[in-house]
């Protein structure tokens, strides 16, 4: 297709079909590769519009992009046109009770502005995700016990469908990946930082104990975050081998309050991917396990020295793995016990065989009315 259109519409600075620059969108954080035919920064919502509709007019495949780190392949292109929102970066509006944002503003770069309110989904990428991309995966955080997940706090969503429509949506279409439209703002409820915080390291030999503090920990109402790091995990991490539950308190309950000390400690937890990653073990899986068969799983991962950690608090765990072929067995394994594959990343190219079937059914639902003639990421969820 020809970049000539897309220069006219949006500038020369705005577009780009160099080999560099197709190379470097042709994948995600995923590492799965696919092909991209152009590259388009978005500056204006009259601009989405018009591409919208000439993708409609020549049955192009539009690809929504944040910062590209998601892991399942949800904005890897198809020989597509990838529409970049670095650049559609604007703190729109602020208020005491909520903020509207483009969707390429970066969510530390939202907390650094509201002063003494706090957006408190944090999830372990906060300094380079986008509010855009974590519409798309409906993201969660650290403090998933305390505050839940981006659904809870999105209020509208300004987008135009596949059908060149732009409309104000509430939070159904969180989470659709951009399989329904291009985002253009969102407005998100805030609430207060918190200021008295305190947190605990907790370190065990047998997993008994562990299951048996995350139960206790469970029902103190103080306790907003529990992370646990296993055995395999900590070797690899370069941490004495044992057992590890690092939690987080409102208050002064149980933690220690000296900020150095807390930042040391999610130091540790934040960095265990990066150590596991430098060991090869690259492959980063997010179940959801009832809590009658956690018990289970984990002596499952244990048996076969599959380095894991994450927010156990929630019932979710991250199982990592060094090559793809091991992880058909995790899947097997996650569903016999009842779990959800993807409880956090998303679905995307990876993990769309695994989507259960009233979620398929309500997908293709929404698609049919918003996209029908299949023009946004296509290929991706169902």
């Amino acid at each position: 297709m020809s970049i000539t259109w897309f220069e006219n519409l949006v500038g020369k600075e705005n577009v780009s079909d160099e080999i560099v620059d197709r190379e470097v969108y042709s994948t995600d954080a995923s590492q799965i590769k696919g092909k991209c035919d152009k590259v388009v920064w978005a500056t204006e919502v009259k601009h989405l519009h018009q591409i919208v509709l000439y993708a409609k007019r020549n049955k192009l495949d539009l690809i929504p992009r944040g910062a590209g780190t998601n892991l399942v392949g949800s904005c890897v292109p198809d020989n597509s046109v990838v529409i970049d929102f670095s650049k559609m970066n604007k703190i729109i509006a602020l208020t005491s009770n909520y903020v509207v944002v483009e969707p390429g503003v970066i969510l530390d770069d939202l907390n650094s502005v509201l002063r003494d309110k706090f957006f408190p989904i944090q999830p372990e990428d906060s300094s380079t995700c986008t509010i855009g991309g974590m519409i798309g995966i409906n993201s969660s955080g650290f403090y998933e016990k305390k505050y839940g997940r981006m659904k809870d706090w999105v209020l509208e969503v300004e987008m135009i469908d596949g059908n060149g429509r732009l409309k104000t949506y509430d939070s159904k279409v969180v989470g659709k990946e951009g399989i329904l439209g291009l985002i253009t703002n969102i407005k998100l409820k805030i609430t207060d930082k918190i200021d008295e915080r305190s947190m605990n390291v907790f370190k065990y030999d047998k997993l008994n104990d562990v299951l048996s503090k995350v139960n206790e920990l469970k029902s103190n109402q103080e306790v907003i975050a529990i992370e646990f790091i296993n055995l395999d995990a900590a070797k690899l991490a370069g941490l004495e081998e044992r057992y590890y539950l690092i939690v987080e308190y409102h208050g002064f309950e149980g933690g220690v309050r000296d900020l150095n000390e807390m930042g040391r400690l999610w130091h540790i937890r934040k960095k265990i991917f990066h150590k596991l990653a430098s060991n090869s073990y690259v492959y980063l899986e997010d179940p959801l396990i009832p809590q009658e068969n956690l018990a289970e799983f984990l002596y499952y991962l244990e048996t076969k020295n599959i380095p894991c950690y994450g927010p156990i608090g929630i019932n979710v765990l991250y199982p990592c793995f060094s090559n793809r072929e091991e992880i058909k067995e995790l899947y097997d394994t996650i569903l016999r016990l009842r779990g959800v594959i993807g409880s956090r990343q998303g679905i995307g190219l990876l993990k769309k065989n695994y989507l259960n079937e009233v979620m398929k059914e309500e997908l293709r639902n929404l698609k049919e009315q918003m996209d029908p003639m299949h023009i946004m990421n296509k290929g991706k969820v169902i």
